[in-house]
């Protein structure tokens, strides 16, 4: 009767050893996930593999540049934040095609498709090591979305076990503008 009684109390233990070890699992999307670097707007913030220096934020109604000649003026129903950046990479050359902008909500929301050929943007250039390069990130949002922004960059949109940059972003200070002039060199 007692060998019985040893194999169920072995069994039960067993399975809630099992059940506790399975609960305090972290996910695999955890396990594999970006690593993440945190800073702030006024800060240069470097992960291991690049780094970079927000210069200064705009957000306006219309943006507007040239494109082969010919003047270029998009609206939005929301508003257009314009974030002008130096990113610099150490090791090799790598692109930084991933920027999201986290709104007040916490929504994400990616780069602008419409203003994808506007000039200076970053998602275009591959970043050299030694050599910082500067331009822009656009992105379209409502403008509930405007307080306590953060930017997400990375090479790729969802990183696994890659660097991502989470930079907060202060929005006092810039007064959104009837209309934003886009050029080779910000705006």
């Amino acid at each position: 009767m007692t060998r019985p009684a040893l194999l169920i109390l072995a069994t039960v233990t067993s399975a809630a050893l099992l059940a506790a070890l399975q609960a305090t699992t972290p996910p695999y999307a955890m396990l594999t996930g970006p690593i993440q670097t945190t800073g702030s707007q006024s800060d240069t913030v470097s992960s291991r593999t690049f780094s970079v220096k927000v210069n200064s934020l705009q957000n306006a109604k219309t943006i507007a540049y040239k494109q082969f000649g010919r003047s270029v003026e998009l609206q939005s129903s929301g508003v257009w934040i314009v974030v002008s950046a130096e990113l610099q990479a150490f090791a090799q050359t790598m692109p930084v095609r991933a920027a999201t902008l986290i709104g007040a909500s916490g929504r994400r929301y990616r780069q602008s498709r419409r203003a994808g050929e506007a000039p200076g943007i970053i998602s275009a250039k591959l970043v050299q090591p030694g050599l910082p390069t500067t331009g822009i990130f656009v992105f379209e949002i409502p403008e509930d979305e405007t307080r306590g922004m953060e930017l997400v960059l990375s090479e790729q949109y969802d990183p696994q076990l890659k660097d991502e940059i989470l930079v907060s972003l202060d929005e006092h200070g810039t007064s959104p503008r009837a209309k934003l002039e886009l050029g080779k060199n910000g705006f």
